[in-house]
């Protein structure tokens, strides 16, 4: 059997033993600062690695219990696969024993062992009342039925029965999958001399190998790795639960900050809102107001956030609800990462959850009834139904077929098969091909029936217009090119409307002319014919043929349509063989003459200043004369 990939986090109270435990265990100090030494109390995230007797190698991260450093503990135990919960046998469960097993709980940590530590110092009475203590914080929990070990660092009591319990425990974990999104979270950036740049952290999911392309994000700093190490060794790739250093090209350390992603380029998106399902802790001091700013917790970075309760409610120690978290910057956080919140006045934890959503949009309180369903599937997980809902929420934005894969750190293969069975039941729809957008099926359809009737609308109020103009109609709605595209294409295919270059009309559309349209029209034609160029002042079209208003801007629309009418500018209209003439008279007074003044077209035409200037720019136009200072040149013949 192939050896896992696992991490182990200790827990505990400050001074409670945790580093001299680790350094039994494993034969290294984690405590490398000198204020550390100096105080005697771990302040950073201390790294080691332990071989067990059946050979499985365990990673082992050291972290601090001082109050005042649990943001630096929580950076650390994200990725454990199991906790070593201390407890020292002189003092028993303390402030913070029960706050880091509050954080192992809120991050969903599933297996561990509890040591009472410094059992040289008391005798079996004591060692019976901390053992019931234990078991009251216990109760109800992961912990429940875990091993409760006496061990002394000191004499070396007790240290091979954790061992043996450590092992048995190690064959419970589940190996994490190598085929995810990579994820590292920074929690330690540092310089060797003569190797540049190193980055170290739990790798989360997928894998890493030497020389491939990185970028730190948020930031979006690019580098590339020049060298792999997990556990002390040499690697040439590092995997899911491993505790990995990676040596990168090109950045400077104070370039990166705790908290960022190392990942591959294009694999990852930060975001700055997420929905959760959120536990306030039943040991909170205070209830959860609305609104209410937080310090946030995920992975190894701590981000400031405001969190707005669904349902619009205070929530009390001990409530469970849907929260929306607003960060003040953005990060890198994926579908069914955990984190934990902290008051950030108070220095105490409060509560934190499961991420739902990683990219919702902004939700209004007033919707919560209507979210209530889909955050009950997306707590349940089932792929199809997770995608299905991302895809709803994203509304008519849409989301691409890479944002999904980031957002749900799923493979490949796996998204390709969730996306290909909605898509087959039209639960979502895709609408451009290229950038593989998609929609929620409903809600392609529900706009597609708009668009159909919006455009029958319009047939009711301009039943002489043949059609309503592509781009208005898109327009009505704030459609993407690419949406309404696809909507006009399915419209299409389905016979609902029908598109005749620029203007879409329902099928069955006819214009409806007044009983004297063709009358009017002929009159109209006629009227601009006998006119030639020196066109009839449109606003006394009406009076000159006893007509509508409204009915002569119809049929002019008509006429315009089927060219019968050429548009110069608003209210000023030739035929088109009244333009041919005018054309054909300035080409060629051009080809004998460099340039055409005002006053030489004038006289030309037989017009008034107020026709020439249209005209001339309407010839400018058509690309047939250009402007040179007050005059015109010739630019086709």
């Amino acid at each position: 059997m192939a050896e896992k990939h696992i991490i182990l986090g200790t827990a505990g109270h400050v001074d409670h033993g945790k580093t001299t435990l680790v350094k039994a265990l494993t034969g290294t100090d984690t405590d490398r600062l000198a204020e550390e030494k100096k105080r005697g109390i771990t302040i950073e995230l201390g790294f080691a690695h332990l071989s067990l007797p059946n050979g499985q190698m365990v990673g082992v991260i050291d972290v601090p219990g001082h109050e005042r450093f649990i943001k630096n503990m929580v950076a650390g135990v994200g990725g454990i696969d199991m906790v070593l919960l201390l407890v020292a046998a002189d003092e028993g469960v303390m402030p913070q024993t029960r706050e880091h097993f509050d954080v192992c709980r809120l991050l969903g940590v599933e297996r561990g062992l509890v040591v009472i530590s410094k059992s040289d110092m008391v005798d079996e009475d004591l060692l019976e009342l901390v053992t019931e203590e234990i078991s009251e914080l216990v109760a109800g929990s992961f912990l429940e039925e875990a091993p409760v070990i006496p061990v002394s660092a000191a004499t070396g009591a007790g240290i091979d029965n954790l061992l043996a319990a450590l092992t048995t425990l190690t064959e419970t974990v589940v190996e994490k999958p190598d085929s995810g999104t990579f994820r590292l979270p920074v929690d330690r950036a540092f310089v060797i001399k003569g190797f540049g740049t190193v980055v170290t952290g739990t790798v989360l999911s997928g894998s890493l190998g030497l020389g491939d392309a990185v970028i730190i994000a948020p930031s979006d700093l690019k580098s590339r790795v020049r060298s792999l190490q997990a556990y002390g060794d040499e690697r040439e790739h590092v995997f899911a639960g491993e505790r990995a250093a990676i040596n990168l090209l090109g950045l400077e350390k104070s370039e990166i900050e705790r908290g960022e992603i190392l990942a591959r380029p294009e694999t990852v998106i930060p975001t700055s809102m997420i929905d959760i399902f959120y536990t306030h802790l039943s040991s909170a001091t205070s209830p959860l107001p609305q609104r209410s700013k937080m310090l946030i917790h995920s992975g190894s970075a701590a981000l400031m956030g405001t969190v707005v309760v669904l349902n619009g409610k205070e929530l009390m120690p001990g409530d469970q609800a849907y929260v929306q978290v607003r960060l003040e910057k953005p990060s890198v956080i994926v579908f069914n990462d955990r984190v934990v919140m902290r008051s950030f006045a108070r220095r105490e934890t409060v509560g934190g959850g499961i991420v739902l959503n990683p990219c919702p949009t902004k939700h209004r309180l007033k919707e919560y009834e209507n979210l209530l369903p889909d955050f009950k599937l997306l707590r349940a997980g089932k792929p199809s139904d997770v995608v299905a809902i991302l895809v709803k929420q994203a509304g008519i934005e849409g989301l691409r077929l890479d944002e999904l894969k980031a957002y749900l750190n799923l493979s490949t293969k796996a998204l390709g098969k969730t996306v290909d069975e909605l898509l087959a039941r039209r639960a979502i729809v895709r609408f451009d091909n290229e950038r593989h957008f998609l929609i929620a099926g409903e809600l392609f359809d529900t706009m597609a029936d708009k668009i159909v009737a919006m455009v029958l609308d319009y047939h009711q109020r301009e039943p002489m217009r043949e059609g309503m103009i592509k781009e208005e109609t898109r327009s009505r709605f704030t459609l993407s090119v690419a949406l309404f595209n696809a909507m006009l294409q399915r419209l299409i295919k389905t016979s609902k409307l029908v598109v005749d270059k620029d203007l879409v009309r329902d099928p069955n559309h006819r214009v409806r002319l007044a009983v004297d349209a063709d009358k009017l029209k002929a009159d109209l034609i006629n009227l601009y014919q006998q006119a030639g160029l020196n066109f009839p002042d449109y606003n006394s079209l009406a009076e000159k043929l006893s007509a509508e208003a409204d009915d002569i801007k119809q049929i002019v629309t008509i006429l315009l349509k089927d060219n019968k009418l050429l548009k110069v500018r608003d209210g000023i209209f030739i035929t088109p063989l009244h333009y041919e003439k005018m054309r054909t008279i300035v080409v060629d007074f051009l080809k004998q003459n460099e340039t055409m003044t005002t006053q030489e077209f004038k006289s030309k035409i037989g017009l008034s200043r107020k026709y020439i200037i249209p005209l001339f720019e309407y010839l400018d136009q058509r690309k047939v004369t250009a402007r040179k200072g007050e005059a015109r040149i010739l630019l086709q013949g």
